[in-house]
Order: structure tokens, then C-alpha cells, then sequence
């Protein structure tokens, strides 16, 4: 049986995120990209997890291979923690396993009142140039103007749901210390949401990894960096589909 692959978007995106990675994979059927970033009814990452697992079993997924992009990092290791069996392999892409710093938790509260006192264009402009590396920002605006044009119809009531979960997610090292599975990392050593030291120090507490560090990329390693993202992921998914054939 064949694991699909399942990839979960971060904040400040959708399922387009995936474009690329998607498209190089076409047209396998088994590549997943679940979308949950125009919902305010759910209130805490736990609740996003099950929602996505609640979509995947109704589409028949049993097992699957999942790997996060930042916010969908947290989701991902939510459905990890209430649902290990479903978990072929775990991917952390620009994700970590750690809550919120109170200094985090102030920003995030600093992101919701920006939310309601600019709009969501204005609070995703800022937001989404944080995303890129500088370099990647400054020589790309009309890439970056495009992910804010995109991202700018998120209802502003989904855009504080998704603010609100992050903050309130509690620590999640112990999933990874005790994964039976592969678990990934790709880390951007120009990350400025997911310090890089951090995000290196978490690839110690699983006892099966493997890591993708891109030395230029900062929180879009599958646009900064597309290439070596996609080798990454498409080696992760092959290594754990030939061991489960074992």
C-alpha cells in the first residue's frame, strides 16, 4: 500500500504554498495538501489536528507521511500526539516542537490588535516580508507582493483564529522524543520566526532523523529554496515507503 503524502500549510498561506512541491510529484494521486487557513471556528492547534484528521480518514487515508510548514508543523505534531498510529513519518519544515516564549506570546497578541487595526493587507505585508530572508525579500518584491495579494482574502476572524491557536500551543518535545518513526527536519539558517539554533537543537530529541539546513533561506525554504526542499521531501517519502515495504 502506498503512504501519501501529506503536506500542511503554515500561517499566512493555503494550500497554493504546495504549488510546486505538488506539481513535481504530478499526477500522483497520493500527495494530500489539506487547507484549513479560511476557518475561525477552530480555537486551538489541537482542534486543527483534528480536523485534518477528520478530513484525511473520510478521504480513506489510514497512514501517511506528514510534513508541516511551520503552523502546520504544530498541527502535525498535535496529530502525532493523539494519533501516532497514523504516522508513517513526520516532517518539520521551518516548525518546532516548543511553545511559545512569553516575548512570542506578546508579538502574536501585537499581530491580533495589528489585524483589527490595519486589516489583514496591511498586517500581511509586514508579516509575509518577515517570512523571506532579506536578501530573498529585497530581490523579489513582486513575488512577495503576490503571496500578500493571495493571502489578503483570509477572513480577518481565521486570521486571529490561527494567531490565537499558536500562541496557546503547549510544548511538544516529548512527541518527538518518543517517535517510532522518520522524523525530518529542514531548517533556514536566516529563519526569523524559528531561530535556527533552536531549530537545530530539537533534531536531538527523535532517535530517527534526517535534516535539510539551507544556509540562505529564511522561513519559505520551498520558495527560497525549492530545489533542495523537494529533493529532501521526495527522499524522505521514498526512504519510508521502501522500509514499509519491508
Amino acid at each position: 500500500m502506498i503512504v501519501p503524502l501529506i503536506l500542511l500549510h503554515g500561517y499566512g498561506e493555503d494550500l497554493k504554498v504546495w504549488d510546486s512541491i505538488k506539481a513535481a510529484f504530478w499526477p500522483n494521486k497520493n500527495v494530500i495538501t489539506p487547507t484549513y487557513a479560511s476557518r475561525s471556528d477552530l480555537t486551538s492547534i489541537d482542534e486543527y489536528a483534528e480536523a485534518v484528521y477528520q478530513e484525511l480518514t473520510a478521504q480513506g487515508v489510514e497512514r501517511g507521511v506528514i510534513i508541516g510548514h511551520s503552523m502546520g508543523g504544530y498541527i502535525a505534531l498535535a496529530l502525532a500526539e493523539k494519533h501516532p498510529e497514523f504516522i508513517a513519518g513526520l516532517g518539520l519544515f521551518h516548525s518546532t516542537a516548543y511553545a511559545d516564549t512569553e516575548e512570542k506570546k506578546e508579538n502574536r497578541r501585537k499581530n491580533i490588535a495589528a489585524i483589527d487595526e490595519k486589516g489583514p493587507e496591511a498586517f500581511l505585508k509586514t508579516f509575509v516580508k518577515n517570512m523571506y530572508s532579506d536578501e530573498y525579500a529585497e530581490s523579489h518584491p513582486g513575488q512577495l507582493q503576490e503571496h500578500v495579494t493571495h493571502v489578503s482574502q483570509i477572513p480577518p476572524a481565521a486570521l486571529k483564529a490561527g494567531m490565537q491557536a499558536m500562541m496557546n500551543r503547549p510544548d511538544r518535545r516529548q512527541v518527538l522524543q518518543q517517535a517510532n518513526y522518520p522524523v525530518l527536519f529542514i531548517i533556514g539558517m536566516k529563519d526569523k520566526a524559528v531561530k535556527p539554533e533552536e531549530a537545530l537543537e530539537q533534531t536531538h530529541l527523535a532517535k530517527n532523523t534526517s535534516q535539510l539546513i539551507l544556509e540562505k533561506a529564511g522561513h519559505m525554504g520551498m520558495v527560497e529554496e525549492p530545489d533542495e526542499c523537494l529533493e529532501a521531501i521526495q527522499a524522505f517519502w521514498q526512504r519510508i515507503e521502501r522500509e514499509d515495504a519491508l
